[in-house]
C-alpha cells in the first residue's frame, strides 16, 4: 500500500515539475526561506544564504578544475599595493 501510495507521490511531483519548473522550485525556495526567517530570525538567515552562496562559487571554481589557491593568490598579489608586496 506504501509502495502505490510512493509511485502517485512521484508521477505527481514529475507532472507538477514537467512545466514551470524555475517558478515552482522559486516559490519551494521562497517557502523555505520564509519558514527560516520565522525560526532563526532575519539576520541569521541572511548569514546562511550568505554562507551558501560562497560555498556554491567556490564550489562551481572547483568543479571547473580552476586552480583556486593560485588564482586567489594572483588577484591578491594584483590588487596590493606596491609597499605590500
Amino acid at each position: 500500500m506504501l509502495e502505490i501510495m510512493w509511485t502517485d507521490v512521484k508521477n505527481l511531483a514529475k507532472r507538477l515539475f514537467a512545466t514551470n519548473t524555475k517558478r515552482k522550485i522559486g516559490f519551494i525556495m521562497g517557502v523555505i526561506s520564509g519558514i527560516f526567517i520565522l525560526l532563526v530570525g532575519p539576520f541569521a538567515t541572511f548569514f546562511m544564504f550568505f554562507c551558501g552562496v560562497i560555498g556554491l562559487f567556490i564550489g562551481s571554481r572547483f568543479d571547473k578544475d580552476d586552480n583556486l589557491i593560485d588564482n586567489t593568490l594572483n588577484a591578491i598579489d594584483e590588487n596590493l599595493p606596491e609597499r605590500f608586496r
